[in-house]
């Protein structure tokens, strides 16, 4: 075993240890009281399913939320996703987002240049992005969420 390994090994130990004796002990019979984690400012999801119509165009379908922070001007918000299958990657569109703190369902659809997609096992990812203007007039994009690659389906579109 290197010792990196070891460290590391003993790291989580001693900290599972630590958060164990810490921890405060509930009454009896009555359940912890863990107040659930406040929702992030801004998140993007991809559902598990993609559809792939006759004709090779994909759609990808999730979710987002986003809330900018005081004083930045909304500009151009935008959810970006791809699909990655067979070694073959594909932009899968952009729509627009509205910025207001609550969830709105996003859907993209593109049709690839070649037909490289087939239903079945397949990954995705994507981001929430918001295009600002830097101190030279410049627009550039500034990522407000990441959905990280994850496995997905494509299935034949009905």
């Amino acid at each position: 075993m290197r010792i990196r390994e070891a460290i590391s090994i003993a790291a989580g130990v001693l900290g599972a240890t630590v958060l164990t004796v810490t921890a405060p002990a509930a009454a009896p019979g009555a359940a912890a009281a863990v107040p659930p984690p406040p929702p992030a400012r801004n998140q993007l999801t991809i559902d598990d399913t993609g559809r792939i119509a006759p004709d090779g165009t994909i759609t990808l379908t999730g979710t987002y939320r986003c809330q900018l922070p005081g004083g930045l001007p909304a500009g151009t918000v935008l959810v970006a996703a791809n699909v990655i299958q067979g070694g073959h990657a594909q932009g899968v569109g952009a729509s627009r987002a509205t910025c207001d703190g609550r969830r709105h369902p996003w859907q993209n659809t593109a049709r690839p240049y070649r037909p490289a997609f087939r239903p079945g096992p397949a990954r995705s990812d994507g981001t929430l992005m918001q295009f600002r203007k830097n101190k030279s007039g410049l627009l550039l994009p500034h990522f407000l969420a990441v959905a990280p690659e994850h496995d997905i389906v494509l299935v034949t579109r009905p």
